[in-house]
């Protein structure tokens, strides 16, 4: 085991800290009274749903892929499944920051906000709430919710000097597609698990609703500044129609008691 797959599994270990806090009293119960088509008939493989205006309706609670490696490729259960780019051409200044990545200091042990990248592959679910106007994105990650304008206007002008760790993002569709275009991020996110990026990111992001029960997702990462060429990766996700988003609390000091040996922690076995 070398010391990249070493720091990917202590990472992994901080991140499932933070990943597993509302397991302890809760479990995901599938029950046909929850969820937010209790009681209602559906088909997962039925024709998507739309909108007055036309548009799909994306919302609903998505179960998708774990991402913790944007280089790896795999199909998990249900049809979900994630294509990553296996090879990553770092620029020098990409190459340094990859290689002085220390998964102790990594921010997720501190329950900050993870960004778009690492928020959209994690391992719990994602609402997305949908109007003309606006899509919300919630997380029950952390409970992070994002709400995003879907109508098709610009960036703000000054929206690169209010950087924040889910950037500024705006969306338009595209045919049947909605595109979410983020800038101004604040480069103290990242990629995966081990994967930096910088304020230079700049990330595309494509939602296709192929059928009531599933949606296609791409993302695409430029950042000039850490990698000569663009990243991409696909995955599929699997509608939950009986999934609530559950409450979830991530605390600050989960890092110290690590650091300190309060918190025991074994490697996940990653060859």
């Amino acid at each position: 085991m070398n010391i990249r797959w070493i720091a990917l599994a202590l990472t992994a270990v901080l991140v499932t800290l933070s990943l597993t806090a509302p397991a302890f009293g809760q479990t995901r119960q599938s029950p046909a009274d929850r969820g937010f088509l209790a009681g209602k008939k559906y088909d997962l493989n039925g024709p998507a749903p739309r909108l007055a205006n036309g548009h799909p309706d994306l919302g609903g609670v998505w179960d998708r892929p774990g991402v913790q490696d944007i280089t790896k490729s795999f199909t998990a259960k249900d049809g979900m499944k994630q294509v990553g780019q296996a090879e990553l051409q770092f620029t020098e200044a990409g190459l340094k920051a990859y290689k002085s990545y220390d998964p102790k200091n990594d921010y997720a042990g501190a329950c900050l906000p993870y960004g778009w990248p690492r928020a959209i592959q994690g391992l719990h679910p994602l609402q997305i709430v949908q109007s003309d106007d606006f899509a919300a994105f919630l997380f029950e990650q952390n409970s992070w919710f994002t709400a995003v304008p879907i109508d098709g206007r610009p960036h703000p002008k000054d929206a690169k000097g209010l950087p924040t760790w889910f950037g500024n993002t705006v969306g338009r569709w595209e045919g049947d597609t909605l595109v979410l275009d983020t800038i101004a991020t604040n480069g103290y996110t990242m990629l995966d698990y081990t994967h930096p990026h910088s304020t230079e990111l700049h990330l595309i992001q494509r939602f296709t609703r192929t059928d009531f029960g599933h949606m296609n997702y791409e993302m695409i990462a430029e950042d000039p500044k850490y990698y000569k060429t663009p990243i991409k990766n696909t995955r599929t996700f699997v509608l939950r129609p009986n999934w609530e988003t559950m409450e979830y609390s991530c605390e600050e000091t989960n890092l110290d008691q690590i650091r300190n040996g309060t918190i025991k922690w074994t490697p996940p076995n990653i060859e």
